[in-house]
């Protein structure tokens, strides 16, 4: 170990410009400007896999400290509509990291890259091809056994993820989501109609929180008369996005509402991916980074015909009828 740390973070933004910008552009960073440093980043617990390529260790936030984080913004929190602040008690953290560091491995020379110094603006967020190194993931093999044995159903079924996306923004439903109530005709559907397994990616949604979370469908009568073929799995923990990337890998297919999450479907290689989403917001799965990481969205299906806001009562049978036609394809 020699005397240099860098220090990357602390990350308190949106998991989506996390995955798409932030991590890309500190790998290309890490292996150019500091590859002869020592490298930890500071962040959420659960997502330590996206960093594990380029960095020596991962320092996730205190629960007492990530109960805090309730209005992601681009890189950072938006308080009182300021947009992408540091909190003060996260620099505190990462301080404490760098003394820590130093009190116990003796590094004499510390710096602390802070989201942001590479603003994440249009330049990045809406062109071909942005600074970064992209790169897929994959699960660790306990993992992918691990969500293998906890995703058995006791049928003969193929089973497909289904991310039901959830949000609000100062107590109104986000103009990306569509109703509750469509997704749960849409999940029986696949159940009755296509004769699949579901397995719906749980995000607990913070309580007074802009952060986005998904739907288990545990609470409705829907899930009552088909729990044989529908499992709800809460995703949190330190081997959360692993878990979601093992259970990418394993299914035949997932489904994605309006989302910038399905952008980790992208990022693991070889998964058939059926996303909804808001005309204004298509063209933005299509980028030429995006295209290389799926052979040219040969696995993608975008569905993207209704505009923000006209999504939430769009009918279900239209988009079931929409992945009928992509999921026939792919079997």
């Amino acid at each position: 170990m020699n005397n240099k740390l860098i220090i990357f973070g602390p990350w308190c933004g949106e998991f989506s410009y996390e995955t798409n910008w932030w991590i890309p552009e500190i790998r290309k960073k890490r292996k150019t400007e500091f590859n002869d440093w020592t490298a930890i980043v500071v962040g959420y617990e659960g997502r330590k896999i996206l960093y594990e390529d380029f960095v020596d260790a991962y320092v996730p936030y205190p629960k007492e400290i990530e109960d805090t984080l309730l209005y992601s913004a681009t890189y950072g929190q938006n308080y009182e509509g300021l947009g992408d602040i540091i909190p003060d008690n996260l620099k505190d953290f990462t301080t404490d990291v760098a003394n820590k560091y130093r009190e116990q491995y003796g590094f004499m020379d510390i710096k602390v890259y802070w989201p942001g110094i590479m603003p994440i603006g249009q330049n990045r967020t809406m062109v071909d091809e942005p600074f970064g190194e992209f790169k897929h993931y994959k699960a660790k093999q306990e993992i992918l056994d691990s969500v293998s044995e906890e995703i058995k159903f006791d049928n003969d079924r193929e089973t497909v993820a289904v991310m039901a996306r959830i949000r609000y923004r100062r107590g109104e439903v986000d103009q990306y989501d569509w109703n509750p109530k469509h997704w749960e005709t849409f999940i029986d559907m696949l159940v009755n109609d296509l004769k699949v397994n579901v397995v719906m990616i749980g995000i607990p949604l913070p309580p007074n929180s802009s952060s986005g979370g998904s739907l288990t469908m545990k609470d409705t009568e829907m899930y009552d008369r088909n729990k044989k073929y529908i499992k709800p799995i809460i995703f949190s923990g330190e081997d959360s996005v692993e878990r979601q990337i093992a259970l990418l890998q394993l299914t035949k297919c997932s489904i994605y509402g309006s989302s910038g999450a399905v952008g980790l479907a992208y990022f693991t290689k070889g998964t058939h991916i059926f996303t909804q989403t808001t005309l204004e917001q298509g063209h933005r799965l299509k980028w030429k980074w995006k295209r290389d990481l799926t052979d040219n969205l040969k696995r993608v299906k975008i569905f993207d015909k209704y505009r923000n806001r006209e999504i939430y009562n769009s009918p279900p049978d239209e988009l079931f009828n929409e992945f009928k036609l992509f999921y026939e394809d792919i079997i």
